[in-house]
């Protein structure tokens, strides 16, 4: 091989060239570059999104409300009778059982009321028997007057007694019965008397047995607004004790969903049966609070508020009771109430977020058989726990898309992904939930429940 070196003197002079005139390069390069491929366009992929079936579910139609609780057994500890309290017998939060005494009132006063009234009925005894012996020297005086009066006419008819002696024995003869009459009378108010007397002795005693304050009702007892030492008045609120074993739930539907409840009750009535109000305690209704999954506690529907509909909130109110035997439902707790209205239906579910709005009305995005999206409009009823419940539109096979809707519009091909849909806890898409203690359910009213969640392929 030979290699030739070109001379010092002409290598400084290409060297120059290139420093002072740089685009000659760049021009050496585009004019290189022009001879090659053109660079060919290529579409980007699909974009790739989640489809699935729709849920075919047994479904029980139902009502949602919020509600309140409020406590079946409550009352206040009040004061009978005035006094200064001497003790107070509980501590607060307590459990305490009717007729427990709960606070001591000071009794001096009352006891000698009492030993006053009694002595009063004892004189009032005495003065009945004073009464009655008055009585009975009465009588006696009126006999004997009788006695005179029938001698001086007898006399008088035979011309041998005086007009003046037979006037004599007309006078004392209705003397001793006006004086006979009065005796009787004195009885009668001294009888009297005495009755007065007796009512005052129970009033009285009854007062001193009202200076032991007893508990109304069996429950847990409040603290205490009255301490030892304090002047107390007659009526005056001392304490309030709380039966939380049962409580209410009032709430209220709208005149629309009293006609939907009555409606789909009658419908599930035999032939021939009349649908009577006493028909709505038999129906079940579920309860759940702020923290709860899914709806345990059990009760029944309790009272229908007779006035009937509120015509200033076009609502009614209603109320259910329900056990509650670990006091897990406090009074005034706020309370999300369910009721069946209707034996089960079967329906279409989706996921909440795959239902989309527009102007045009509610709608899913599907993926046909051409692999593009279409739009569907759809119907619904309800939704229940993150699924919509769909009435009209949507098939039960299509594929409808539940993730990647951000990607996806009407008539844009997609790469479809397919998943199932697993629909955790049914019950509560039925209208039910698994009571968290079995001593919260009705036996007679607890349904049927399903354990195994429900999936699509």
């Amino acid at each position: 091989h030979v290699v030739l070196h070109p001379e010092p003197a002409t290598m400084n002079r290409v060297h120059a060239v290139l420093f002072k005139c740089p685009f000659v390069l760049i021009w050496a390069v585009f004019i290189a570059g022009c001879g090659s491929p053109k660079n060919a366009y290529v579409p980007p992929p699909p974009p790739e999104v989640t489809t699935a079936k729709p849920v075919k579910q047994m479904f029980t139609p139902f009502l949602q409300e919020n509600g309140v609780i409020e406590a079946v057994d409550q009352a206040e500890v009040r004061a009978r009778v005035r006094g200064i309290v001497e003790a107070v017998k509980f501590e607060p939060g307590k459990d305490v059982t009717q007729g427990e005494v709960l606070y001591q009132i000071e009794a001096e006063s009352y006891r000698a009321a009492v030993q006053s009234a009694r002595a009063a009925v004892e004189a009032s005894e005495a003065a009945i028997a004073v009464a009655q012996a008055q009585v009975k020297v009465a009588e006696a005086k009126y006999k004997e007057t009788q006695k005179n009066l029938a001698r001086e006419e007898n006399l008088m008819e035979q011309n041998a007694g005086s007009q003046a002696m037979l006037d004599a024995a007309i006078a004392a003869n209705d003397a001793a019965s006006a004086s006979r009459e009065s005796a009787i009378a004195n009885v009668e108010a001294a009888i009297a008397e005495k009755g007065r007397n007796v009512a005052a002795l129970a009033q009285s005693q009854l007062d001193l047995d009202y200076t032991m304050v007893r508990s109304p009702i069996d429950g847990r007892i409040t603290a205490t607004d009255v301490k030892a030492g304090n002047l107390v008045e007659d009526g005056g609120k001392l304490a309030t004790v709380v039966n939380r074993n049962e409580v209410f739930a009032n709430f209220s539907i709208s005149d629309r969903a009293m006609l939907d409840f009555m409606k789909a009750r009658r419908a599930s009535m035999k032939p021939g049966e009349q649908y009577t109000e006493l028909d709505w305690s038999k129906v079940p209704v579920y309860l759940r609070r702020e923290s709860d999954e899914g709806f345990p506690f059990v009760g029944v529907l309790d009272y229908v508020n007779q006035e009937g509909i509120d015509a200033q909130t076009g609502t009614l109110g209603l109320r259910s009771r329900h056990p509650n035997p670990d006091a897990s439902l406090f009074p005034g707790l706020f309370v999300t109430v369910r009721i069946p209205i209707g034996e089960q239906v079967e329906a279409l579910l989706v996921p909440e977020h795959a239902v989309l709005r527009d102007r045009r009305g509610q709608f899913v995005l599907v993926v046909n058989d051409e692999a593009k999206v279409e739009r569907v409009a759809i119907s619904t009823s309800k939704t229940v726990t993150g699924w919509t419940v769909v009435e009209s539109g949507l098939m039960p096979d299509a594929s409808v898309i539940v993730d990647g809707l951000q990607r996806a519009r009407p008539g844009l091909e997609v790469k479809a992904v397919r998943k199932p849909l697993t629909v955790e806890g049914q019950t509560l898409l039925r209208g039910f939930s698994i009571p968290h203690d079995s001593d919260n359910a009705i036996e007679s009213i607890k349904p049927e429940i399903e354990s195994e969640p429900f999936e699509t392929e």
